[in-house]
């Protein structure tokens, strides 16, 4: 059992027998607070890291702007929290070091935006929502909802560029480019993460993370 799972398992027991509810009300409790520490703990380490290499804002923008997204439309899963949150760290911190060695090529960024998004719209009306193993959607309306909301979320991305896009153009402030090259990179990443190629990258990771583990003798500890 992961260190989070025992964690959250040992919240929910401790209210369940405080309110004296039965072990159904118990499980819900465990499952709310699973997902609450895992999140937080994914945003604390985005933070850090971010901190940490000065890429606070675009670490930040990222990761959000793909959880929001993949609230909806799903993806590929790390096989723990732990490394998902690694992981995270990783596909947010990583690109976020690189917009600041191409903030210099606007036309670039701007170009690519459009590529971009055309993509996500493709991917995401073709395969959205991609559900997993442990929480599938059996439902064809909630499937068609869950679709319906990501994109209606990838044109609300859209819309906040073209905003910051007429801001940067007034002022030339080069943090707006940044903040919308990390908005695309965000959405890039979490359509990616719909398709055969995202789940190979997440299942490489994931792997290499966990052997990682295992030679550093932390198997244990993540369990």
């Amino acid at each position: 059992m992961y260190l989070i799972e025992k964690l959250s398992n040992r919240i929910a027991g401790e209210i369940a027998s405080t309110l004296k509810l039965d072990k159904d009300h118990e499980e819900v409790l465990a499952y709310g607070a699973f997902n609450l520490i895992e999140t937080l703990l994914s945003i604390i380490l985005v933070l850090l890291f971010g901190l940490l290499f000065d890429v606070l804002l675009e670490a930040s923008i990222i990761s959000f702007t793909s959880a929001i997204l993949r609230k909806y439309s799903g993806g590929a899963h790390a096989t723990s929290p732990n490394r998902c949150a690694v992981i995270g760290v990783i596909v947010s911190v990583g690109p976020a070091l690189i917009i600041g060695k191409i903030n210099t090529y606007e036309n670039m960024i701007f170009i690519s935006c459009i590529l971009i998004f055309v993509l996500a719209y493709y991917i995401i009306y073709k395969y959205a929502p991609v559900d997993t193993l442990n929480k599938p959607i059996k439902k064809e309306e909630r499937k068609r909802r869950f679709k319906k909301q990501s994109i209606i979320l990838l044109s609300v991305y859209l819309i906040t560029i073209i905003i910051v896009a007429i801001a940067y153009f007034k002022t030339k402030n080069i943090t707006l480019l940044n903040s919308i090259a990390s908005i695309q990179l965000g959405v890039l990443w979490q359509s990616i993460t719909l398709t055969f190629l995202g789940h190979m990258i997440i299942h490489k990771l994931d792997e290499s993370l966990r052997i990682l583990v295992s030679l550093g003798g932390g198997e244990n500890n993540e369990k």
